[in-house]
């Protein structure tokens, strides 16, 4: 069989039915089904600025101008505030949470932040938070009300682990090297 009647076989992205991707900073992920993609909405995974697509590598619009996630987002703004959001299967931590904001959504960052469990302010751009959840998770939802000017660190002092967000390649291979020291 040719190279050419294999490709003709092979599935190609788009030919996957309901299948969405994902653009966060020029990397492209998916694809995703609508009940994972609804999910990712309800966990905060996308937001309404997020860049989405029905196709792999064209026609790239933000999750507000597409009806399905307007609805889903709709579901999740119906989810009673007062309740803290848990990421299930972990135990309660605790966390500093190191922000640089530039950008006009401090308010929208603290909000989210505070939606994790009990937040206390310690100084301008810190925090500490008791919740239920992972340093991956808080930097993976709370980089969504970030802006490419803006820098997170989280650490989860009760387990020693780290994630961050926009701190540029020397910080990521500083932080990775420096953290990765033996005791």
């Amino acid at each position: 069989m040719s190279s050419s009647a294999k490709e003709a076989d092979m599935p190609r992205d788009e030919d996957i039915a309901m299948s969405w991707f994902v653009k966060v900073e020029s990397r492209v992920y998916g694809p995703y089904t609508p009940v994972q993609m609804s999910s990712f909405v309800s966990e905060g995974r996308i937001a309404a600025h997020s860049q989405i697509s029905k196709y792999r590598d064209r026609d790239w619009g933000t999750a507000s101008e597409v009806a399905e996630f307007a609805g889903w987002a709709g579901e999740v703004d119906k989810a009673p505030t007062s309740e803290k959001r848990i990421t299930p299967g972990v135990r309660t931590a605790n966390f500093v949470i190191i922000a640089e904001i530039h950008s006009e959504n401090g308010a929208e960052f603290t909000t989210a932040l505070a939606s994790y469990g009990d937040l206390e302010a310690i100084t301008d751009g810190v925090w500490l938070l008791r919740g239920q959840t992972t340093a991956g998770v808080l930097r993976n939802e709370l980089s969504h009300a970030l802006d490419r000017d803006d820098k997170l660190m989280v650490v989860d002092a009760s387990r020693d682990r780290s994630a961050w967000f926009n701190l540029g390649s020397d910080a990521d291979t500083n932080i990775r090297a420096l953290w990765g020291q033996p005791n």
